[in-house]
């Protein structure tokens, strides 16, 4: 028979060691679970984070993204005019012109036809609503003007103080003053760089194709200078 006391700390030594084996087993697994966890939970702010990126570049991106193009504007034959002159004019290429027609003669055109003008490549800009049959292209030498003396020789206290030739009152960013046997008293156009304008004044320095822009600061007016081969657009229906 075995030494009882030997048996007793066999015993002790073994119970040590599945003790001691067991608590180092939970150790390491609360060390494992707590690296877990760790690692778990950077790795969920991390996911959150790339889901937030993710909705945030699909909100922004959701759906086709849709760029508002200038609107198509005709050109109304002129006497005279050849497609050689009106793609001059227009600055597209004959080619393009005898395409977007259906024109197969470069020599059909007649006076009053209609052409259709890609306005995107025209550089033409019309606001919306506006009439967009052109009738007559110029190239222009632009100056600004003032209601005062410096442009007209009015003082404020005069009764016709910023008043027009066509009877309204200058504003700014609406009128210029034209030579009405170039461009008709009253015809809206588009100038090239500025805008629509409407002509509504003459002046004595005003001749041909010429066109005064009024503005209300002094200053701004003479800093404007002189602006030369600026194409403008003089519009149907609105003299």
């Amino acid at each position: 028979m075995l030494n009882s006391p030997r048996i007793s700390r066999l015993a002790l030594c073994l119970i040590l060691i599945v003790t001691v084996g067991a608590v180092a087993e939970r150790s390491a697994y609360a060390y494992h679970t707590s690296s877990d966890l760790a690692e778990t939970a950077m790795t969920s702010q991390e996911w959150d984070a790339i889901l937030q990126r993710d909705a945030e570049t699909e909100s922004q991106t959701e759906g086709p993204v849709l760029k508002t193009m200038p609107s198509p504007v005709s050109y109304k034959v002129r006497s005279g005019d050849t497609l050689y002159r009106i793609s001059r004019s227009f600055g597209i290429p004959v080619e393009t012109l005898l395409a977007i027609n259906g024109i197969n003669d470069p020599g059909s055109l007649q006076a009053g036809q209609q052409l259709q003008i890609p306005s995107e490549q025209a550089g033409i800009e019309l606001p919306e609503g506006q009439a967009s049959i052109i009738q007559q292209v110029l190239t222009s030498t632009l100056t600004a003007y003032t209601a005062g003396v410096e442009s007209t020789g009015k003082k404020p206290s005069h009764p016709e103080y910023g008043i027009t030739y066509s009877g309204n009152k200058a504003e700014e960013g609406r009128t210029i003053a034209v030579d009405p046997s170039v461009i008709p008293m009253g015809s809206t156009v588009f100038i090239d760089g500025i805008g629509v304008r409407k002509a509504e004044d003459i002046g004595s320095a005003i001749r041909g194709t010429r066109i005064d822009l009024f503005m209300d600061d002094v200053k701004q007016a003479r800093d404007f200078g002189v602006k030369k081969n600026v194409k403008v657009y003089v519009l149907e229906g609105t003299a």
